[in-house]
């Protein structure tokens, strides 16, 4: 499977939601799966470097 930035955020935001926004949270099965595709963000680089201009995205 090709990596894929898209998915791997929105993984990573998903699991920072769950944790946030659920302050009274139990570890379920779903919110097993949901923490399990949080990998960080330093693999993103336009986390650190946001694009400025739709070219810079292909960098």
């Amino acid at each position: 499977m090709a990596y894929n930035k898209r998915q791997h955020l929105a993984g990573n935001i998903a699991a920072l939601e769950y944790i946030f926004m659920h302050p009274d949270f139990c570890l379920t099965e779903k919110g097993r799966q949901i923490l399990g595709k949080y990998s960080g963000f330093g693999g993103l680089k336009c986390i650190l470097n946001p694009a400025e201009k739709d070219t810079d995205v292909a960098k």
